[in-house]
């Protein structure tokens, strides 16, 4: 596989509408023809990425999307949005208080990072050719967490979602029962209980879903190196379509 040059994703910044200044990477496909549209994969980061440098967040699962052989047979954008370590001078997440780390129950409004992350996709896609039938999500811990809350809230934007090592609100899984969904947990998880996938699995199950669900054994939290290795990911993912939500579904055997 040839190595990825980080070199090619564009730097931006995006001051939200409430005020949050978000730095943030997007890689586009390298050759785009006139008159195409392309997926578009919204990458969000763990915790060990927060920050402003705009350079961190490029780890632990970016790079299968966006090296050259994976650009060469899936052409895409990627976006990769910087979570801060602070807002509003208080430690903060993608959603939210740092003391809610594991908060698997959505209430009021999405968290200013969360927020901020939404508006730069929206406006990505907006001022790109991006076939808004085929936006996909992925995050990791932190960001697994975020991806489950994001497809949750944002059920008609997303063609499929794979969130590594997170947890969601159960309450919400009706909404997302016609999401195609790949779910990743490590069964001996140290840092978030594999239960909190789990139950997300079971509960969109029981609501009429078909997710898809691996547990690795024995690796610790870091499973994002097997997630993303895994040979049928990029295949899986890009053969998604919102345009086919809704439809039919057969169980994955």
């Amino acid at each position: 596989m040839k190595k990825l040059n980080f070199k090619d994703f564009g730097f931006y910044k995006l001051t939200g509408a409430t005020k949050l200044r978000m730095p943030y990477r997007l890689l586009a496909p390298r050759n785009v023809t006139s008159g195409a549209r392309y997926p578009l994969v919204l990458f969000l980061h763990g915790l060990g990425e927060q920050g402003h440098d705009n350079k961190r967040h490029l780890a632990n699962g970016v790079e299968r999307f966006a090296t050259p052989d994976a650009q060469a047979q899936h052409p895409c954008f990627v976006l990769v949005p910087q979570c801060p370590r602070r807002v509003r001078d208080k430690p903060t997440m993608w959603n939210g208080d740092r003391e809610k780390m594991h908060s698997v129950k959505y209430t009021g409004d999405m968290a200013i990072p969360l927020q901020t992350a939404l508006e730069i996709l929206f406006i990505v896609q907006e001022k790109n050719p991006v076939d808004l039938d085929r936006i996909y999500i992925t995050g990791v811990s932190m960001g697994g967490f975020a991806t489950w809350e994001t497809i949750s809230r944002h059920p008609r934007t997303f063609a499929a979602a794979i969130p590594v090592c997170g947890g969601g609100d159960i309450n919400y899984a009706e909404r997302i029962k016609d999401i195609p969904i790949w779910a990743f947990h490590s069964g001996n998880d140290p840092i978030i209980e594999v239960g909190y996938s789990k139950s997300m699995i079971e509960a969109v199950e029981k609501a009429g879903g078909y997710p898809r669900y691996t547990e690795y054994p024995g690796i610790g939290h870091n499973c994002w190196d097997q997630v993303y290795a895994e040979p049928d990911l990029l295949s899986w993912l890009f053969s998604q379509s919102r345009a086919e939500i809704g439809s039919v579904k057969q169980p994955i055997p």
